[in-house]
This record gives C-alpha cells, structure tokens and sequence, in this order.
C-alpha cells in the first residue's frame, strides 16, 4: 500500500472509520416536549388505534400457528416465536365474533405484561406516531362499543382519529386472560 503502516485494505477501512468516528458530531437527544408520547399505530378492521409504547415489545409477520383445542375461537392458536410458545389471538374476531381474513398487512403485535406475553392480530400496522397534548380529540369518539372499555381516549392527526388503545386493559381483562372454554 503505502508508507502509513496500513497493510491491507481491511486496516484501511478501519482507520478511515476511526478517523470518522472521532470528527463527527454527537447526534441530538430525542427529547420529547413534556406531555407528548410515542405510540405504535395499527388498523383494526377500519378502525385506527394506538398503543403507547412499552407494552408492544416486538412486530411480527404471522406465523404458523397449531391450534389448541377447548380454546375460544378467536385463539388462533400457539406459535413458535423465538423459541418459546406463544399464544396468538385474533383481535377482531375476540371483539367481534369474525376473522381478520388473511392479508399481507396483517401483523401480529408482540404485548408483555410482566410474565404474560401474548400476540395480537391486527390488519395492519402504521408505525410509530409522536402525539402531544394538542393531539386530543374531545368530541365523542367514532368507536364500536365493543372497544369502550380498551380506550382511553381519542386523538386526531392529520385528519386521522386515533384510539388510544389500552393494551393493559385487555391483558387484564378476565374475558380476555382465560383463552379455554372451560
């Protein structure tokens, strides 16, 4: 190569990215103005909800499931996520009695609570929002009554209403923790 003391293109690169390391700024803090939160956006059906941020741990393309027998109906069944069992519920037909019908935007959104951990499908998911304080929508929300309990409010961006869904409320709700039938 040359007279530097570099003798392999690796060493090369590894200086010119030490070089780069060094001179560069400091990227900025993603602070957030007090009251705005984070929040993974999915559709259910038609409608448009939000979950902040915690619960969801992981956004997975549905898996193969084996169904569980003396399961409600809307248990789809037990997956293998990472080598651990994982039960996989469809959201709709748990809200109302009817399949999501298989898309390519269907996802399933990986919830934690404590040593529960469950997967939901959902018809498609929208990302990740930052909403704020003025985000609030105060007019009476557009929702099924069947997601009544699960909401904690609404808000509206870009001429979007979100529910902000209650990902907590459903991992305790008792109709949604026991999956059998018995």
């Amino acid at each position: 190569m040359s007279d530097t003391g570099i003798r392999s293109p690796f060493e090369l690169l590894h200086t010119v990215e030490q070089r780069i390391r060094e001179a560069a700024a400091p990227l900025p803090e993603g602070e957030e103005s007090p009251g705005s939160w984070k929040g993974i956006t999915f559709r259910l059906n038609q409608w448009h909800l939000v979950a902040r941020q915690g619960m969801v741990r992981e956004i997975l393309v549905p898996p193969r499931t084996t169904r569980v027998p003396g399961t409600h109906p809307w248990v789809i069944g037990v997956a293998n996520v990472h080598g651990e069992a994982l039960p996989v519920v469809d959201l709709a037909d748990f809200f109302w009695g009817e399949r999501l019908p298989p898309d390519p935007a269907n996802r399933i959104l990986l919830v934690c609570q404590g040593s529960l951990e469950c997967g939901l499908l959902v018809s498609e998911v929208l990302g990740i929002r930052h909403f704020r304080q003025q985000d609030e929508w105060t007019d009476p929300h557009p929702y099924p009554a069947e997601l009544g309990d699960y909401l904690l409010g609404s808000l509206q961006q870009d001429g979007v209403v979100w529910g902000e869904f209650s990902m907590e409320a459903l991992m305790e709700s008792p109709g949604f923790i026991d999956l059998s039938l018995g």
